[in-house]
């Protein structure tokens, strides 16, 4: 079976294979290129960023990726470096959506978060289509905002305030701050006052807010994705993303619920799917199902798979969210698609013959939702039992090591044993050889080495031993033979590099006068150059 990959690293485009080096090259050249802990990080950013032909706030933005990526994501790590399908713009939205955990954050809460990503970003399918930065970007955040217990991600209770920021010379920008359900009724009411009058929709903000023209009443539904078998879980808020328990029980009240079990095998004989239909495919694709498009699936058009007018029912499994762009290039059979019933995953086929992949993991009830949704009371169980596993890995490891140690001890101990041992048999030999006379010659062949070296050392050193004397003393026999041969050899060395070093000097003098003599014979016999009587010719 072969390996999964993303298209960005499909072996048989020669663009995918060329991007995939070129990243790999830029990752080995940037690597080497992050500072010191110690080092003055602005001066560091500054340079790189003169050769980088880059501003210093992509090159500070890209070391702090970087250094997050190779010391704190392992596990991320490890899978950028077997397919290199990560640039820069997706390890720095990674690197900025975590820096909201500040640096507080245990190294439980980091290692599960890092294990996440790793999982999210690891191919699953044949030529699938890689998320893109802002999809990234915005599982790592809904991936942060699980550990609001521990880590404040964002103020959880609702604030109403106005912002006004100056954007360029001849504009200026207005931002206002409310609760979820707040914002979108004046959204809707904008939006029906601008299809009323024509107009835009910051052409209509701008008018209601004046007080030119009365906004129009519009009707506003929230729709939130909730888990009905899991306390306390968050939920998502259609069009504006994961929001916390109180939020839930806030909208709650008077909400219309809609059970999407019911709704996933619902159908009907219309063409429009119904709300609940709708609903479902909303919260299942989370985008458009173009490979790579984020437009919401709220914003989009869904599409029958299978044609309505040609048998094709209106139900979840024939339904798909598409943008109206994209909607048009289906119609249009300029390309297709198949989905895979079991797994949700969507093969788009092109007119060139190529294809690719993807999956409905960005919808807040789509498949890979499921690994995202954690309960408070599950986040303190796990953290307490990641505590308890980690203390009982330390008390073994401290075990283990002191085991080791005294593993060590004893073995060294056998060994300092079995030297003296020996030590005391060589010395045995030696008196009994020493007693039968002067020592003399080259080493018999039976004679151990050890007992050579002693009657050796007593021979050339004129040692005066007598042969009735215990252990020490032939022990420093040996020591002192050492310490002579270490000498010897250091005086030898030193010998005959001053013997080469002299002979090197005398070869080069002697080539020198050589050449000095040539050189004079040179000049007594060579004639004056002619200089050319035409300046174009060359003086030879």
């Amino acid at each position: 079976m072969a390996d999964n990959f993303y298209a960005v690293n499909n072996l048989s485009h020669p663009l995918a294979q060329l991007y995939t080096a070129a990243r790999y090259a830029e990752y080995e050249a940037w690597l080497k290129l992050i500072p010191e802990l110690e080092e003055d990080f602005e001066l560091v950013s500054e340079q790189c960023a003169r050769h980088y032909g880059q501003s210093v706030k992509v090159v500070t933005k890209t070391f702090l990726a970087l250094q997050r990526l190779t010391s704190e994501l392992p596990q991320l790590y490890a899978v950028l470096q077997k397919h290199w399908h990560l640039d820069f713009p997706r390890v720095i939205a990674i690197d900025t959506a975590l820096s909201k955990l500040g640096n507080d954050a245990g190294e439980d809460i980091i290692q599960e978060i890092d294990g996440k990503i790793a999982h999210y970003l690891t191919p699953r399918l044949e030529n699938q289509q890689l998320p893109s930065a802002k999809r990234i970007s915005q599982r790592v955040r809904e991936l942060v905002n699980e550990f609001d217990d521990r880590v404040p991600v964002k103020d959880p209770r609702p604030q109403r305030r106005m912002v006004k920021d100056k954007l360029t010379a001849n504009s200026s920008s207005l931002a206002v701050e409310a609760p979820h359900e707040e914002i979108q009724r004046a959204e809707d009411c904008v939006k029906a006052t601008a299809d009323a009058l024509g107009i835009t929709r910051a052409e209509a903000m701008l008018q209601v807010l004046s007080g030119d023209t009365p906004a129009k009443d519009a009707v506003t539904k929230l729709v939130l994705f909730s888990a009905k078998d899991i306390e306390n879980a968050p939920a998502f808020l259609q069009g504006f993303g994961w929001v916390g328990p109180e939020t839930v029980e806030r909208l709650r009240e008077g909400a219309t619920i809609i059970d999407a079990d019911v709704a996933a095998h619902a159908e009907t004989a219309s063409y429009q799917p119904t709300d609940a239909i709708r609903t479902f495919v909303e919260g299942r694709d989370g985008t458009c199902r173009w490979p790579g498009c984020s437009v919401p699936a709220q914003n989009c058009q869904l599409d029958h798979r299978h044609n309505f007018d040609e048998g094709g029912p209106t139900s979840p499994s024939n339904l798909f969210a598409l943008c109206q762009h994209h909607h048009n290039i289906k119609t249009d059979t300029r390309a297709m698609y198949i989905v895979d019933p079991i797994s949700d995953v969507v093969y788009w086929l092109f007119e060139d013959g190529s294809w690719v992949s993807d999956t409905a993991q960005d919808g807040p009830i789509g498949r890979g939702a499921k690994n995202w949704l954690q309960t408070f009371e599950q986040k303190i169980a796990a953290r307490r039992k990641n505590t308890q596993e980690s203390a009982h890995e330390l008390a073994n490891a401290i075990d283990e090591f002191y085991k080791k140690r005294a593993e060590e001890d004893k073995r060294q101990q056998d060994q300092r044993d079995i030297i003296d041992e020996l030590w005391v048999d060589d010395v045995k030999l030696a008196q009994a050889l020493l007693r039968e006379g002067d020592f003399e010659g080259e080493n018999p062949l039976h004679l151990n080495d050890n007992v050579f070296a002693l009657l050796e050392a007593i021979h050339k050193m004129g040692l005066d031993l007598d042969i009735n004397d215990g252990i020490a003393p032939w022990a420093r026999i040996q020591k002192k033979l050492l310490e002579h041969e270490r000498a010897e050899n250091e005086r030898r060395i030193l010998e005959e590099a001053e013997k080469l070093a002299h002979e090197l000097a005398e070869e080069i003098m002697k080539q020198k006068e050589k050449g000095n003599e040539e050189t004079e014979k040179s000049e007594e016999s060579e004639e004056p150059a002619k200089v050319p009587t035409n300046p174009e010719d060359p003086p030879f």
